[in-house]
């Protein structure tokens, strides 16, 4: 039976409603898949974002705190220097009180005495030898020549560079020289303190 005018239409709405259906929910479908690209895709910048914002933050938080510790490190390595200082010269303001008592005391005399036996005796007899004293010494090293016999080529000499007290000894036939000179035994004395004041605050 054939279909009627009003049946053919109300067919032909109902299919382009199933498709207007169908086309809309392609649509539908489509803007929704795109809607979460973009949101994933806005997510993921977004989370970039704030790790680069962190990784910067961080990294100007690090080099802040590079300069103070380098600056920490620097302040306390300058009052270990001072504090260092300051007992190095505390000790030895001590130690030139005492040399400057012992070498106006007849100990000094038996010290310089004993320094020429001591080095005449490792020389073997050897006269080829130049004793250098300190020029205020002068006094001391008359007697001292009158104590012991010394070699014709035993030659005596002042010696400018001695501030503190003692002797040096040297052997022009083997181009040596012994030295026996305060000032220097206080220098290899502030050495020692060295090493052993800086350990205990390098430690710490």
């Amino acid at each position: 039976m054939p279909l009627t005018d009003e049946e053919k239409l109300q067919n032909l709405a109902a299919e382009a409603i199933s498709d207007a259906a169908k086309i809309s929910g392609e649509i539908r479908e489509r803007v929704q898949k795109e809607f979460q690209e973009k949101l994933e895709d806005g997510e993921k910048k977004l989370l970039a974002d704030m790790y680069n914002y962190i990784q910067t933050e961080i990294e100007k938080i690090r080099r802040e705190k590079s300069l103070e510790i380098s600056q920490a490190n620097i302040k306390s390595r300058q009052e270990y220097f001072r504090y260092s200082d300051s007992i190095s010269r505390r000790v030895f303001e001590r130690v030139y009180i005492k040399l400057k008592e012992f070498t106006e005391s007849e100990n000094y005399e038996k010290y310089l005495l004993a320094s020429c036996e001591n080095v005449l005796r490792k020389v073997n007899g050897e006269d080829e030898i130049d004793i250098l004293y300190m020029p205020k010494d002068e006094g001391i090293i008359n007697k001292i020549k009158s104590q012991i016999k010394f070699g014709d080529g035993t030659r005596f000499k002042k010696d400018e560079f001695i501030h503190v007290g003692g002797l040096r000894f040297f052997n022009r036939k083997k181009n040596i020289m012994i030295n026996d000179v305060l000032d220097e035994k206080i220098e290899r004395a502030k050495e020692l303190l060295s090493s052993i004041i800086g350990p205990q605050f390098t430690a710490i």
